[in-house]
């Protein structure tokens, strides 16, 4: 019987290698946390484990962890790190048969260096939606500045001395806070794409429950995967609380949410700290949106804008706040797309609000302190988000690299391709017709190391390139360019650009991921 399950493991990881060699393989992410510099954890975590529990979105068999220490101002050293799935939620303990090492480069160690993240290689695990991991890390030194994420709403154990093996862990010294971890990230050859809610303490979570993942992001994505239409899609959160719109939203939109693998929608709740605060006009936070809503479109990204939550049994409510939100309200519900506005809202201020009072929170709504939501509260957010259509919607590629009045595009590689290397290129895009273009490596020296000119003529409408071609020498940036600098090329837009050697493969982000030449 354990020859039958092995052999049958074996046939599987087998499907999966043969499938990944086969067709193009794209990232999505499973789950995700902003981070910025949080209050020390009740124990050192120096030469010590900490077992982290999350929720992941969606499935998947291959999969990357990418940490974090961009706000540390010395070395973050990890020791070794595991993944496995979460036994009896809110205690720590781990499924002892499903523990998987993540190593960095084939090494169970790693040293990330102040202000810098790292991915992990890829690995295998069988991720399962909908479903908690706990992620142990045993720490060498750490920095005296942490990076994390305070509101985590889900408990964080800490134990002295390598116990990341272990299938229980002492609950002595537990924080709600996620220390180092960024963001697991899907590979897969199915269609995936993500959802991220991108907001404030509400989105956040501030006032459910630790443990129980009863935040709405949390909510909505239990939502989104029992319908058929949007099961493919991950929903994660990039809520951080106690921010601004007008300042670190713009700040950390890139980072946090146009840098997220396979994005595809965002739905969007600020505004109220900017109001309460800063004392924001209408103006101020409008213009605040509008940026937002911009880089969503050029990024072709659709964005879902929410209507602010009434708070007026909290002490910072005054008439004059009242009036912007209701102002910003307004204009949120009025305000179409083609004139600067979401894409479509989701109206949490009327599902929210109490019949008797618009100002305020509908009492069994309410934590407490007239502002967040209680766990029924973040239950009924997630029912004004009932028109899961608008999830099915696909972009219309509004604007790629369209390389038309440049001269040409540069990516950076991921790892340096050694000389004599054979590369396989798969090229993705739309024209309006043109006689060619070259494709060529760099190496850091800015000397070209091999050269390609694709000199077909390229029908108008979609295209698919698979160009074979090999290395004269180290080569660190792929360029894409006109034939001559001089000669204009028809409209070419770029949507998909994989580079793949026999042990390497890179698939890039056509919209973040480039210069300029």
């Amino acid at each position: 019987m354990m020859e039958l399950k092995f052999l049958i493991t074996l046939l599987m990881l087998f499907h999966i290698i043969k499938s990944d060699t086969e067709e193009n393989l794209i990232y999505s992410t499973a789950w995700a946390t902003s981070l910025y510099k949080i209050v020390p954890p009740p124990l050192t975590l120096s030469n010590n484990t900490l077992r982290q529990i999350i929720r992941i979105s969606s499935s998947s068999e291959r999969i990357r962890l990418k940490l974090s220490n961009k706000i540390g101002k010395s070395n973050l050293e990890i020791k070794k790190i595991n993944i496995a799935d979460s036994l009896n939620q809110g205690t720590g303990e781990i499924v002892k048969n499903t523990i998987t090492p993540i190593t960095f480069d084939g090494k169970e160690n790693i040293i990330i260096p102040p202000g810098k993240e790292i991915y992990s290689d890829i690995f295998y695990y069988h991720l399962k939606s909908l479903s908690e991991v706990a992620i142990s890390i045993f720490f060498g030194e750490v920095p005296s500045e942490y990076t994390g994420h305070e509101a985590s709403m889900t408990n964080s154990f800490i134990e002295e001395g390598n116990k990341v093996n272990n299938t229980k862990i002492s609950t002595n010294n537990k924080v709600a806070h996620y220390y180092y971890i960024s963001l697991i990230e899907m590979l897969s050859k199915d269609k995936k794409s993500t959802i991220v809610c991108f907001g404030d303490s509400i989105t956040d979570g501030v006032g459910s429950t630790n443990d129980k993942h009863s935040r709405y992001p949390d909510l909505l994505s239990t939502k989104i995967k029992l319908n058929k239409d949007t099961s493919y899609l991950s929903v994660i959160n990039e809520g951080i609380t106690a921010t601004r719109v007008t300042t670190q939203g713009i700040e950390r939109y890139s980072h946090d949410v146009l840098e997220i693998k396979g994005i595809k929608y965002i739905i969007f709740l600020y505004g109220v700290n900017d109001i309460n605060w800063l004392d924001s006009t209408f103006s101020e936070v409008i213009e605040a949106y509008k940026k937002i809503i911009n880089l969503a479109h050029e990024n072709n990204i659709f964005i879902y804008g929410c209507t602010i939550l009434p708070y007026g049994k909290n002490e910072i409510w005054t008439e004059a706040r009242e009036k912007v939100r209701k102002e910003v309200n307004n204009w949120i519900r009025h305000t179409k797309s083609d004139e600067g506005g979401f894409d479509a809202f989701f109206d949490f201020d009327e599902f929210m609000k109490d019949t008797n009072d618009e100002t305020i929170l509908k009492h069994e709504y309410d934590c407490g302190d007239g502002l967040h939501p209680n766990n029924q509260g973040y239950q009924r957010m997630v029912q004004a988000i009932h028109n899961l259509t608008l999830f099915t919607l696909e972009p219309e590629f509004k604007n790629n690299l369209n390389i038309i009045d440049k001269i040409g595009v540069k990516f950076k590689l991921d790892n340096n391709l050694e000389e004599n290397t054979d590369v396989n290129i798969i090229l993705k895009g739309e024209c309006k017709g043109s006689y060619g273009f070259r494709i060529a490596f760099y190496n850091d020296k800015n000397e070209k190391t091999s050269d390609y000119f694709y000199t077909g003529k390229i029908e108008k409408g979609k295209f698919e390139l698979d160009i074979n071609l090999t290395i004269n020498d180290i080569s660190s940036y792929i360029v894409i360019r006109r034939p001559i600098s001089t000669i204009n090329i028809d409209y070419i837009e770029l949507r998909y650009l994989e580079v793949k050697t026999a042990d390497y493969t890179k698939i890039f982000n056509i919209i973040n991921e480039f210069e300029f030449l």
